[in-house]
């Protein structure tokens, strides 16, 4: 019986030793370059890091010419809780660099931010509907039983 008691206490010891010493699993990608949102609009960098599982918070900002979820991202730190701090420029030479970046990226559909949309047709310029398909014909009722 003491046997039993004494191989039964090693076993939980030696389980939960395994799992102290597991690995923690982090959504973190493997290359921290993949983190880097400097230069992109804030709610466009929150976005991208809510999307790789970090938690984002607010840093700072320098100007006021744009609101808050327009700025351009300046900067960025790692916390060592793993929350990603942003710093922004809101001001008018982030604004210009930010509306020539969106005009050389968007091209002729609009917005370019990497969702999947229809192209934006002006509602003045609405393509002709498509004809509608010709009737089915319906079969002929059944008849009485013979």
């Amino acid at each position: 019986m003491n046997k039993l008691v004494v191989l039964g206490a090693s076993a939980v010891a030696a389980g939960t030793l395994g799992l102290l010493n597991a690995g923690l699993a982090t959504a973190q990608p493997a290359n921290p370059s993949q983190l880097n949102v400097i230069g992109e609009p804030y709610y466009k960098a929150v976005r991208i890091l809510k999307g790789m599982g970090l938690t984002t918070g607010f840093g700072g900002a320098v100007g006021s010419a744009l609101p808050q979820a327009q700025c351009m991202v300046s900067s960025q730190k790692m916390l060592s809780s793993g929350k990603m701090l942003l710093n922004l420029d809101c001001t008018e030479a982030a604004a210009q660099e930010l509306a020539e970046r969106q005009a050389t990226t968007s091209g002729p559909r609009g917005v370019n931010d990497g969702t999947l949309r229809p192209e934006q047709v002006p509602i003045g310029q609405q393509p002709a509907p498509a004809p509608a398909p010709p009737p089915i014909p319906m079969p002929p009722p059944p008849g009485p039983p013979a």
